[in-house]
């Protein structure tokens, strides 16, 4: 036992003696004698100072840009009001009082007749957010299209515009310098 405590008492001396030792580090240019022990208290007390005060303005920068969660009744009167907004625009009326809807609710709005427009514009703003998101849908007015309803008609409308039309003289296009070297069918010499 005693043997095994001398062994790491020597050890011990030994790793002490190295971390004391400066180490020679090869500084861009030059060899450079530095220290393996950390830094001195003082560099360390600023250093932790100086962290501080960086995490203390990333707090405060991060305060004002964390918006409240918004209640259901603060979205449904936002939307009610851009609905109405979209519905009636009012002369120097920023783009940013409709910012809120969606291409869907858009086109809900702009389908609907001047007298369903007129009978919407007419609730108060809460039920016309409540209809639009379909939380709470109005007899009176057709039932607005969800997000996933919208996307699946545009698709279907654009996959629609998008089918290739034939060609007047029927024949396959089969690379654009060949076809326009090629007489047409009907002048072709038999």
């Amino acid at each position: 036992m005693r043997l095994m405590r001398f062994f790491a008492a020597v050890m011990k001396a030994a790793l002490a003696a190295m971390a004391a030792v400066p180490r020679l580090i090869w500084d861009g240019a030059r060899w450079v004698a530095r220290a393996v022990t950390g830094a001195p208290p003082a560099v360390a007390a600023a250093q932790a100072e100086a962290m501080a005060e960086i995490e203390a303005a990333a707090q405060e920068q991060a305060a004002p840009q964390a918006k409240p969660a918004a209640t259901p009744a603060a979205v449904h009167e936002a939307w009610g009001r851009a609905a109405v907004a979209h519905l009636a625009p009012l002369p120097g009326q920023p783009p940013a009082a409709t910012a809120c809807l969606d291409d869907a609710a858009r086109r809900y709005l702009d389908t609907l007749t001047p007298a369903q427009a007129l009978r919407l514009a007419s609730m108060e703003h809460r039920h016309v957010g409540a209809h639009l998101l379909g939380d709470r849908p109005l007899a009176a007015l057709p039932k607005p299209l969800t997000m996933a309803e919208w996307r699946k008609e545009e698709m279907e409308r654009l996959g629609a515009k998008a089918t290739p039309r034939a060609r007047p003289d029927a024949e396959p296009q089969r690379g654009r310098r060949e076809a326009s070297h090629r007489l047409a069918p009907a002048f072709a010499i038999a």
